[in-house]
Formats: C-alpha cells, sequence, structure tokens
C-alpha cells in the first residue's frame, strides 16, 4: 500500500502515529474480533473469519478530525487510510492463534517469524470496499488478508515427511478428503477435563498413539501456502467441506482433543488406518484435503 502523493504523505504519517499511540494498549492476549472501536480520527473493527480463512478489518476515518475535505480530497483521505491500515489491524494478526501452545506474537518473540515478512503481511491487505458515510463525514472501508499468506509466512521445508505405513491391515478404500467431525464438548489428552477445539494456523491430527497425521512438516508447502493445513467450517453441510474435502470425503469423529490452545484433535486407531491404509488417503492428508468440524469460534 504505497502512496505516490507527496502532499499526503504528511497526513499520513501523523495518522500512523495517531494509530500507534492508541493501539499501543493492545497485547498478543487480546481477542482478535475484540479491536475497540477508537476515537477520532481513525477507527478500527476487526475479526477472524476461520470458514473462508481471513482476517478482516472494517476501518474509518473521520475527515474533519483529519483535516481534509471534500471532494478535492478523497484520494488523499483512501491514501492516508491505508497507510494506517496495518496498525489498525496488527494487534488483531497478532492474536492469531499459531498451533497448540503459540500466537503470532510469541512467534515473533522466539525468533520464529521474520518481523520483516510479518510487516510485508500487513502492509499487503486488500481493500475489498470503500464508500463514504451518509453525511459524507466519514471515509469507510473494508480490508482483508488471507490467512493462508500468514501462514506461509512460517514454511520452511520443501518436501514433506513421508507418512508412515500401517503396521497392521484395516479395511479401506480412496476418498476424496478427510473431515474431522469436533463439534461440542471433548477430553483433553493429559487432563482431566473437557474442552472445545479451537481454530489455529496449525493444527495436528493424532492418533490414539499420538503419532502426527496431519502436521505442518507433513503437507506439501504449496498446499499450505495456497489454503492452509486444514479447513473450517461450522456444520457438515457448510460448502467449505465439499469444496476442500471433496463429494465422497472419509467422515471420522474426533475422540479427543489436545493442546494448551485446544487446537488440535485425536481419533481412534481404526480411523487413524482408514487414512494411513491406503496411499490415495495419505496423498489426501499431505494435500491438506481436510475439513475439521467445530463450533462457532
Amino acid at each position: 500500500m504505497e502512496t505516490k502523493d507527496r502532499g499526503a504523505r504528511g497526513h499520513a504519517a501523523s495518522l500512523a502515529a495517531i494509530v500507534a499511540a492508541l493501539f499501543l494498549p493492545l497485547t498478543a492476549g487480546a481477542a482478535p474480533d475484540a479491536a475497540p472501536l477508537v476515537s477520532t480520527p481513525l477507527g478500527a473493527t476487526t475479526s477472524v473469519d476461520w470458514t473462508i480463512g481471513v482476517l478482516r478489518a472494517d476501518v474509518e476515518l473521520d475527515l474533519a478530525a483529519a483535516g481534509i475535505r471534500l471532494p478535492s480530497g478523497r484520494s488523499q483521505a483512501e491514501r492516508s487510510l491505508e497507510e494506517a491500515v496495518p496498525d489498525l489491524v496488527r494487534g488483531a494478526a497478532l492474536s492469531v492463534e499459531l498451533d497448540s501452545y503459540r500466537t503470532v506474537a510469541d512467534s515473533l518473540t522466539d525468533g520464529t517469524l521474520d518481523p520483516a515478512a510479518f510487516e510485508a503481511f500487513l502492509g499487503a491487505g486488500r481493500r475489498i470496499k470503500s464508500s463514504l458515510s451518509r453525511d459524507l463525514g466519514r471515509l469507510v472501508a473494508s480490508y482483508e488478508w488471507k490467512l493462508a499468506d500468514l501462514a506461509s509466512l512460517y514454511v520452511r521445508h520443501s518436501v514433506p515427511i513421508d507418512l508412515p505405513a500401517p503396521d497392521r491391515y484395516a479395511p479401506t478404500r480412496a476418498y476424496t478428503g478427510i473431515v474431522v467431525y469436533a463439534k461440542g464438548e471433548y477430553g483433553v489428552r493429559g487432563e482431566h477435563r473437557d474442552g472445545k477445539l479451537r481454530p489455529c494456523l496449525f493444527p495436528r491430527l493424532y492418533d490414539e498413539a499420538m503419532h502426527p497425521l496431519v502436521e505442518r512438516n507433513l503437507l506439501y508447502p504449496d498446499a499450505l501456502r495456497a489454503w492452509g493445513a486444514v479447513g473450517y467450517a461450522t456444520g457438515l453441510s457448510d460448502p467449505i467441506v465439499e469444496a476442500r474435502a471433496g463429494a465422497a470425503p472419509l467422515r471420522i469423529m474426533a475422540s479427543q482433543i489436545f493442546g494448551s490452545h485446544r487446537t488440535d484433535a485425536i481419533i481412534n486407531a481404526d480411523d487413524a488406518l482408514k487414512i494411513l491404509g491406503s496411499p490415495e488417503n495419505r496423498e489426501l492428508a499431505r494435500q491438506g484435503k481436510i475439513v475439521f468440524v467445530i463450533d462457532a469460534p
């Protein structure tokens, strides 16, 4: 998001400074869908939609407070807003769950994520709409960032690790994808409590012996970059189920969940063998043709 109008850079810089000050209290633990609506001249509400795989920001600029007049200032206002958007969405992006024990913010702290790559991601948001309010006092716009683009920042491998062939026979057949049903509460492995499965960028799927069937390094890097490790749906009739897992998927019930963030699913041994017992089904897991059906986050 780069402005070519040098006259607008002063406004953009000052707006960005205001945004930085306003959002300073945001922490990595803040809920991604609970960013506060701030006072003039800028405001934003953010949310994460795991079913379509996007981080979304609805932002607005108070034109009078920003010293911008219409109609001549419309393009200047749009450029100023785009300069400020990365800071407006930063808190929500940092709060995205990465895996069973970390957020994106944690991965910056531990050095897993390159800060420059993260800044480039923030700056690459796609504007999907822009309009003036009815009273012409505010510029309102919406931006989206693909979660798969965020996940791609963590892809380091070039070839996936092979899933092992099973050590015993179990009847199976070739499917078009894998659907893991995990709505409701399940026992948390290693803890004496129940919980609900939560979405993240890199969930894992285990068998009962805790051998991973789905894990970042087991998937093709191109698949991770294209659509992430798994898809999420809130019901079996959700369009994402057929779009990602095809018309004849293997349907499996989760037996437990795992991880401090409750992001990983466990299936029983017989269901795991239905995946491992066929080269075609092992390939489905490597391609990320998997959908977790969960309660709405």
